[in-house]
């Protein structure tokens, strides 16, 4: 029987402690994971205070929106990574097992220049709201630092498809039919 991509029972998406990249993804996972906290704690104080006491958090809205972007596109080099995106895999059924190495190298290579392009336009929109002093209406917090965060994400995230590119050629990408481990 030939092994099947989205087979949850041989898909490993866990990355290995000596993995070059991993402190660089647990650093995406740790600060996504305590902005989503911070999120939650900053919603049940603002449910709390509309409902029980008719005063909800000033610039709630504000902060869930520059915190929504936070989270993003911290765990975004992560889910480049691990590739968990979400995919539609109509045609995986009927790929032959050996032609998976080339389609996710072709794949990633073209993802790491779309996402430094990415990259490359959100750093030259942060630069325009620095000129221009860009900030939320209410708490008056510049958006330029959290736009240069994406831009920076963005990078890494490109960084993370090309070590996917070079984890299938030599057969060891996280979808890859014969591969042993997921380290480059």
């Amino acid at each position: 029987m030939s092994h099947r991509v989205n087979d949850p029972a041989t898909v490993d998406h866990s990355v290995p402690s000596s993995d070059s990249a991993s402190a660089w993804l647990k650093f995406g996972d740790g600060a996504s994971s305590i902005v989503l906290f911070a999120l939650m704690g900053m919603t049940c104080i603002d449910v709390i205070g509309r409902y029980f006491f008719n005063s909800p958090l000033d610039g709630a809205t504000e902060l869930t929106q520059l915190m929504m972007g936070l989270i993003v596109f911290a765990i975004l080099p992560t889910v480049c990574y691990r590739e968990e995106h979400v995919s539609v895999d109509l045609l995986d059924l009927w790929m032959p097992d050996n032609w998976i190495n080339i389609r996710q190298i072709i794949l990633n290579l073209l993802m790491a220049i779309m996402m430094i392009f990415v990259a490359w336009r959100v750093w030259i929109s942060a630069n325009f709201m620095v000129d221009y002093g860009d900030a939320t209406e209410f708490l008056a917090i510049p958006y330029a630092p959290i736009t240069y965060f994406i831009a920076g994400m963005s990078a890494v995230a490109s960084i993370a498809f090309l070590l996917n590119t070079l984890r299938y050629m030599r057969g060891k990408g996280p979808m890859s039919p014969d591969r042993s481990t997921t380290a480059i």
